[in-house]
């Protein structure tokens, strides 16, 4: 083959093999959140044992004291993964405007859009109740109505043209009258 060719053509191979990489991350993540954050309802304690059990390395755990009818509770775990360690997150708040609780997944090596296209397949989720810019336009805001009082929501660097993502499911109830 000759140099030349060869040189134009390793560019070219490069290209398909990055985007097929791109593409498992995406996967690899999207199948993560939906073992972690998808397969049974939201329950921080639940996710918290889990976590344990599988050994998981605690990366932040940060709260309020709890005190009748208020509290907030947020703890991180890095996940092994073959594309890198992603961070799990979940959450827990409690307040007077109701609960709310939370399981999220991030990463900084994955395309925004790669990721919600990804997500929209494996998920089947249609198109966003809603999307948007954050106000300073780093990051897209990208929401589906998964359930009742449930949002999936993906944040993600591409107006910026950064990788990286957070995907979080979120239940926010009201208090009781």
């Amino acid at each position: 083959m000759a140099p030349d060719v060869l040189r134009a053509a390793i560019p070219a191979c490069l290209m398909f093999v990055g985007a097929a990489h791109a593409n498992e991350r995406s996967a690899e993540l999207v199948n993560s959140f939906q073992i972690f954050c998808t397969l049974a309802p939201l329950d921080f304690a639940a996710l918290d044992a889990k976590a344990t059990a599988m050994k998981l390395v605690v990366r932040k755990d940060v709260g309020t004291p709890r005190q009748p009818g208020q509290f907030a509770h947020s703890k991180s775990w890095l996940v092994p993964l073959k594309g890198g360690a992603p961070e799990l997150v979940a959450g827990e708040a409690r307040g007077t405007s109701g609960e709310v609780l939370s399981c999220g997944i991030g990463a900084d090596n994955v395309d925004g859009e790669e990721m919600k296209q990804e997500l929209i397949k494996t998920m089947k989720l249609g198109q966003p109740s809603r999307e948007a810019a954050t106000a300073d336009e780093a990051q897209r805001v990208t929401s589906w109505q998964y359930a009742d009082n449930v949002m999936l929501i993906l944040a993600d660097g591409t107006p910026m043209k950064i990788p990286g993502v957070y995907l979080t499911l979120l239940q926010q109830t009201k208090p009781s009258p």
